[in-house]
């Protein structure tokens, strides 16, 4: 076996039990730049309640589209157990509560009557 059969091998050994999340939520026009000072490399923000909880590479796009809205794309990695458990955790988490209060109030939901986060259906992944 050559060596880069075995890293997939490995990769894929790594990787099956991995939930892969992708989610999307409108933001408000008028809130982007202070969206965007929140969620910058240098704000620590609660990256390290997310790591706690098992979500890793955890990911947020911005776009502007066609409709003049303006949409996040997140994707994350959930690498751990209990799924429901870590989110009901981390949702407790006083910190991550008050991060809630600033950042939810900025979004809106892409569907009448739903709030928040909008998770995507995964059709498509490659390692």
């Amino acid at each position: 076996m050559s060596c880069s059969n075995n890293k997939n091998a490995i990769s894929e050994e790594w990787h099956k039990d991995v939930k892969r999340v992708g989610m999307v939520v409108k933001l408000k026009p008028e809130v982007i730049d202070k969206y965007k000072e929140l969620h910058a490399d240098d704000n620590t923000g609660v990256r390290d309640l997310l790591e706690k909880y098992n979500m890793r590479n955890f990911s947020i796009f911005l776009l502007q589209l066609a409709d003049s809205n303006w949409y996040e794309f997140a994707y994350y990695e959930y690498w751990g157990d209990n799924l429901e458990e870590d989110m009901k955790n981390l949702a407790e988490e006083p910190r991550n509560i008050e991060w809630l209060k600033e950042c939810d109030p900025m979004q809106e939901g892409i569907f009448e009557g739903q709030e928040g986060w909008y998770q995507m259906d995964r059709i498509y992944y490659n390692y």
